[in-house]
């Protein structure tokens, strides 16, 4: 396995489309890294980039220390499996895992033992005489797996490999491909732009936005300490309040700590987690904070503490998710889990979040 490097990439289409515009990135050995964006944001051409199928107009991409940027995709060690499989539905599932071996020259007792060595890996050990047509989705993709790992690549490089499969199939793939990749050692860049399956798979994350790289994490760090108001959103449901930095203050090793105040008095305090972002007096900011961080509360802890009155709510068995609005006319969105009291479209509610809930970003 190899860690990759991709060094300020470049790549337009035309004189207009900018698919990839100074893209720098470390995938470390062994590693699960997700490319994770929208449609045309520029993850797939990078992920393309890699494999060779595109040619970058500048910029680097190293396999370990070796510069493989001009260097001819069959000769990377690096196995890619598309969204479409890819399989060939005259040859038999053995005869589609072993393609990619007699491409290489290899024959014989090698070729039939690391055939069925592969279906073992994803769980198809006796298939290789059915034909791909009496398999299910789940099954082909396994096969698509195995033709990828039949080569032994130090790299494997998956492009939306779940798209195809039910939403059932589509959890249950996620965990095998984990484990997949795990057990043989790879080092494997995956490219969704399903947030949840990037959660829940992903050693770490890049967020694409209009062919840049917003920001690399933990799905945690992504998640719970976004650094911009894209981040935040594409990540899943999340509410902004504007504000003007009132104070600022330096908390040890956690970076700054930003005081607002909205235009109803309402005062936010969070963190800042943007890297060598320090707002000042008189900034204006965006507080966010995600639905399931903010509480009803009328203790009357003033922090981070809003008004307004409910709308509406949507009973979701462990939770109740409540839309309100506050007094200065913003919607904001509260999930509550294993509800004691429930709260009526027309109440008059206050809610509160912590400070370490609640993250700071340019508005």
């Amino acid at each position: 396995m190899d860690a990759i490097r991709v060094d300020r990439l470049k790549k337009t289409y035309g004189k207009e489309v900018v698919a990839l515009d100074d893209v720098s990135l470390r995938v470390a050995e062994g590693e699960l890294f997700f490319l994770l964006g929208a449609s045309g944001c520029g993850k797939t051409t990078l992920l393309r980039s890699i494999a060779g199928l595109e040619k970058p107009d500048s910029g680097r991409i190293y396999f370990g220390e070796r510069n493989i940027t001009d260097v001819p995709t069959h000769k990377r060690e690096a196995a890619m499996m598309f969204q479409s499989y890819a399989l060939w539905p005259h040859m038999t599932v053995g005869e589609n895992v072993a393609f990619g071996l007699e491409e290489r020259g290899i024959d014989g007792d090698e070729l039939v033992d690391r055939t069925l060595e592969a279906l073992k890996g994803v769980q198809l050990e006796g298939y290789e005489d059915r034909r791909i047509d009496q398999l299910s989705g789940g099954q082909q993709q396994r096969v698509a797996l195995a033709r990828a790992l039949v080569v032994r690549p130090k790299c494997l490089l998956l492009d939306e490999p779940l798209s195809n499969l039910d939403a059932q199939l589509r959890v249950e793939m996620r965990g095998e491909i984990r484990r997949i990749v795990k057990e043989y050692g790879l080092t494997a860049v995956y490219v969704t732009h399903d947030q949840e399956e990037a959660l829940s798979v992903a050693d770490k994350i890049a967020v694409i936005h209009k062919g840049k790289v917003d920001q690399v994490g933990t799905p945690e760090e992504i998640y719970r300490e976004p650094q911009t108001k894209h981040v935040a959103s594409f990540m899943g449901e999340v509410n902004f309040l504007k504000g003007k930095v009132d104070w600022i203050v330096r908390d040890n090793d956690e970076g700054y700590v930003v005081r607002a105040i909205s235009d109803a008095g309402e005062i936010l305090q969070g963190k800042v987690t943007l890297p060598g972002w320090k707002p000042q007096v008189g900034d204006s900011v965006v507080a966010a904070m995600r639905p399931e961080v903010v509480r009803f509360d009328d203790s009357g802890d003033v922090i981070n503490q809003i008004q307004g009155k409910v709308l509406q709510r949507v009973y979701q068995g462990a939770t109740i998710q409540y839309l309100m609005k506050s007094v200065e006319g913003v919607y904001l969105q509260v999930a509550v889990m294993n509800p004691g009291k429930l709260r009526e479209p027309g109440d008059a509610v206050t809610i509160i979040a912590k400070q370490q809930d609640v993250v700071i970003l340019k508005p």
